[in-house]
C-alpha cells in the first residue's frame, strides 16, 4: 500500500515538474517570436501571459536595478 502511494506521489510530482518546464519553454518561445516580430513590424505588440511569466522567472536583478527602499518613519 505504501509503495502504491509513493509511486502515485512520484508520478504527480514528475508530471507537475514537466508541466512547469513545458510552460516555461512555451513562454520563452512566445517571447522570442514576439521580439522577432516587433523588429520586422514596428507596431507594438503585447507579450503573452506565458511570456511574461517566463520573463519574470528568468530575470535576474543586480543591486543597481533593484527598487530603492523607503525607510520606515516613526
Amino acid at each position: 500500500m505504501i509503495l502504491v502511494l509513493a509511486s502515485i506521489i512520484a508520478v504527480f510530482l514528475a508530471g507537475s515538474t514537466c508541466g512547469i518546464f513545458a510552460m516555461l519553454v512555451i513562454g520563452i518561445h512566445a517571447e522570442e517570436r514576439r521580439v522577432m516580430r516587433s523588429r520586422s513590424h514596428p507596431s507594438p505588440t503585447e507579450s503573452s501571459r506565458a511570456g511574461a511569466v517566463s520573463r519574470r522567472l528568468l530575470t535576474t536583478r543586480s543591486c543597481d536595478e533593484a527598487p530603492t527602499r523607503v525607510p520606515a518613519g516613526r
